[in-house]
C-alpha cells in the first residue's frame, strides 16, 4: 500500500478570481483531503489565501503558491522563512531553534516574509470549498 506524502500549500488569489483559481488548482494538483480552505485577509478583503493539502510529488508549484505549515490550535498559517524572521524579530536579531514563540499573539493569521521583513495578516475563514 502506497501512502501519499502531502504538503500544505497556500495560493495567493483575489476575491474576484479565487473561484477560477480553485478550478485551475484542481487541474494542477491532486488535493488529497477534498477541501480547499478559503481565507480572507482581515486588513484587505480583496486578498484571498487558498490553503489545501496536495500530493508532494510535484516538480514545481502553481503560480503564487508557497509551501506552508499550520499551527492548528491557533489557526495560524506560516512559511519556514517567515518563522525564522519572526524568531529573529522577537529574539533581538537571533534565530534560535530553542526560542519559544507565543503563538496566541498571532491567532487567526497568515505569517509571511519577504526581503527579511515579517508580515502578519489577520485572516478569517470565508468558506471551505469541497471537491
Amino acid at each position: 500500500m502506497h501512502l501519499a506524502v502531502t504538503q500544505l500549500l497556500c495560493t495567493f488569489a483575489s476575491l474576484q478570481t479565487y473561484d477560477s483559481e480553485i478550478d485551475m488548482l484542481l487541474e494542477y494538483y491532486k488535493v488529497l483531503d477534498g477541501k480547499v480552505y478559503v481565507l480572507q485577509s482581515g486588513t484587505n478583503p480583496d486578498e484571498i489565501f487558498l490553503t489545501y493539502n496536495a500530493d508532494k510529488n510535484v516538480s514545481q508549484y502553481y503560480p503564487r503558491t508557497v509551501s506552508v505549515h499550520r499551527k492548528k490550535e491557533f489557526n495560524i498559517i506560516y512559511s519556514i522563512n517567515a518563522l525564522n524572521e519572526l524568531i529573529r524579530k522577537e529574539n533581538n536579531g537571533v534565530v534560535s531553534r530553542s526560542f519559544q514563540i507565543n503563538w496566541q499573539v498571532y491567532n487567526n493569521s497568515l505569517i509571511t516574509a519577504r526581503d527579511g521583513t515579517v508580515k502578519i495578516t489577520p485572516t478569517k475563514l470565508m468558506k471551505i470549498f469541497k471537491i
